[in-house]
């Protein structure tokens, strides 16, 4: 069993400094970038839409993330279309796997 959803908040806001309330929130891709940033070091942070409000602009964020995932070789699918409708446990348990 993975991290609970106080946890998982608790991690992102404190890694990102970031203010969320809800595991839903990472719904936009943009703190997903931002984890692999603080571990790579090399995301386009530039290209990430962190004020994005729309699916489209949250589907820009998971490809520049899937472009990570492959220059890294990590193999773990990207659910796009289910993280993107900003649902609570799609956005739980690909956060806890982000954390591990």
């Amino acid at each position: 069993m993975g991290e609970s959803r106080t946890e998982l908040l608790a991690w992102i806001n404190d890694l990102l400094q970031l203010g969320y309330t809800k595991v839903e929130q990472c719904g936009t891709g943009a703190a997903h970038c931002q984890i692999m940033d603080s571990i790579y070091r090399d995301v386009p942070l530039s290209k990430v839409k962190f004020n994005a409000k729309h699916e489209y602009e949250y589907v820009a964020n998971f490809k520049i993330l899937q472009t990570v995932f492959d220059k890294h070789k990590i193999d773990n699918a990207i659910p796009v279309e289910r993280l993107c409708k900003c649902k609570f446990q799609d956005n739980l348990e690909f956060l806890q796997w982000m954390k591990k």
